[in-house]
């Protein structure tokens, strides 16, 4: 920011041109803090990024949430939520522990939001990844032709199978009040493919009702699907790449806070430069009118 004051004092010829240069000077010093705090704030943004690609051993170690299946409220953002617009910090899956929900209400184990993992799984070449939260991992038995799972041996909750136990399952597996949004699900063990892994849900209490393995995958999740394990959430600031993409920016309309929110942190962050820019220059002046009694 430049300004230049002028104020034409006559008894003293060479005031006007001292008082000038003076606080141009002091504007200039303005500048100069703004570049500085620009320069920290570039040099902090790549070297954080640096930081979380060496840290995560993620091919990609930030993603963009591009949907509403992970929000809790479908009407706003929410802060250590999974949200549309929200920049996730994603680490390799062999870089931590996944828990599935119905492990992590023994365990205590949560992320954001709810008990158990989430995780981003693959679901083909020609098709997004999707990031849900594991609810259950089963197992295949291929020689009895059944599935168990020794993580409801120890589950509270209300479950029931149409045929067996925790040890050997087929027919239909079904919980009742599970997750944050006490939903009931089930799902049809005999129509899955027989391999190992995760059943998963988005968190969404009125879009995703449903195991992911009842409509968009035909499949457990196993751990070869598994591409991230979102660690961290930073929020809003994925808010732009959302509003670029035409066909997603309809889900903007389930986060009208986010864009609020963004607008008010850069705002806080333009006034911040502002006054350290306005404050000493003002200082400057004040000195200079009282010495030279303008």
């Amino acid at each position: 920011m430049s300004i230049v004051l002028f104020r034409l004092v006559r008894n003293r010829k060479m005031k006007p041109i001292l008082y000038i240069k003076t606080v141009y000077k002091t504007v200039n010093k303005g500048n100069k803090i703004i570049i500085a705090v620009l320069g920290i704030i570039v040099i902090a943004f790549f070297g954080s990024y640096a930081a979380i690609a060496s840290m995560s051993g993620a091919d990609s170690p930030l993603s963009v949430i591009m949907s509403s299946s992970m929000q809790h409220d479908p009407n706003n953002s929410q802060l250590g939520v999974v949200d549309t617009g929200d920049v996730m910090v994603v680490f390799s899956p062999d870089r931590v522990e996944i828990q599935s929900y119905v492990q992590g209400t023994v365990t205590g184990f949560s992320s954001f939001g709810d008990y158990g993992s989430v995780i981003i799984y693959d679901r083909g070449s020609d098709k997004n990844p999707v990031i849900h939260r594991a609810i259950v991992y089963l197992n295949y038995d291929n020689t009895t032709q059944t599935w168990n799972s020794s993580e409801l041996r120890d589950y509270k909750g209300k479950w029931s199978v149409s045929n067996g136990s925790w040890e050997s399952m087929t027919g239909t597996l079904k919980f009742t009040d599970i997750t944050q949004s006490h939903k009931t699900v089930s799902i049809v063990l005999d129509n899955l493919k027989k391999n190992s892994g995760y059943l998963t849900m988005g968190d969404n209490p009125k879009t995703n009702t449903y195991f992911d393995q009842s409509g968009i995958v035909d499949h457990p999740i196993n751990e070869k699907s598994i591409v991230g394990v979102p660690q961290m959430e930073i929020p809003w600031f994925g808010v732009i790449k959302v509003w670029m993409n035409p066909s997603k920016q309809a889900y903007l309309e389930y986060v009208p806070n986010s864009i609020v929110c963004l607008v008010m942190l850069f705002s806080t962050i333009f006034l911040l430069i502002f006054f350290s820019d306005i404050i000493p220059m003002k200082r400057e002046t004040k000195k200079i009118l009282e010495k030279y009694k303008i």
